[in-house]
């Protein structure tokens, strides 16, 4: 019987990613499913997991989205992390602008496992490039969600896939071991 459960799973989680561009990222601690937006492909990226480009010609390098998700032995706050992820890049980047973006997503209210509270940062780069990072506080885990680019006119142009991205977010506990 455990068997005939597992496959049925695998068969659903298979079926789950193979169509629909749905992808499922999981940590230690944590469960995202997702769906990649329009127009938009996954890449390879070995120090990210989860990145994706537009499938446009003449994108910039500097233009991608990605989700992450980093778990924590005690209950993160939301607002230290923020807090010490900008003064480490006003350390690194003094003439950055940081700022924040009024983004409302009714799919991060609180449950089981969010707390409800996420906060949308801005920073905008001396060399134009611009970033919103998406930070989203959990019982165990900080997700973020970043996009990415190389100036004002492209951020503005793929910010609506952003909030898609974001709306179609699914984030749940989970105990992954990893053998």
């Amino acid at each position: 019987m455990k068997k005939k459960t597992y496959l049925i799973s695998f068969f659903i989680l298979f079926t789950f990613n193979l169509f629909a561009q749905s992808k499922m990222l999981t940590g230690n601690k944590h469960l995202i499913m997702l769906n990649i937006p329009k127009n938009w492909v996954q890449e390879v990226n070995d120090q990210i997991p989860f990145l994706i480009k537009p499938a446009e010609k003449d994108v910039s390098d500097n233009t991608y989205m990605y989700v992450y998700g980093l778990d924590y032995q005690s209950s993160p706050d939301m607002d230290l992390w923020i807090e010490g992820n900008s003064t480490s890049l006003k350390n690194e980047i003094p003439k950055i602008k940081i700022g924040e973006l009024n983004l409302k997503f009714e799919n991060l209210k609180k449950d089981n496992f969010l707390t409800g509270r996420y906060k949308a940062v801005s920073y905008i780069y001396p060399d134009f490039k611009e970033e919103v990072l998406l930070v989203i506080e959990s019982k165990t885990t900080i997700i973020t969600a970043v996009l990415s680019a190389k100036d004002n006119a492209e951020f503005n142009k793929y910010l609506d896939s952003f909030k898609e991205l974001v709306n179609s977010l699914k984030i749940n506990a989970a105990t992954v071991t990893y053998k």
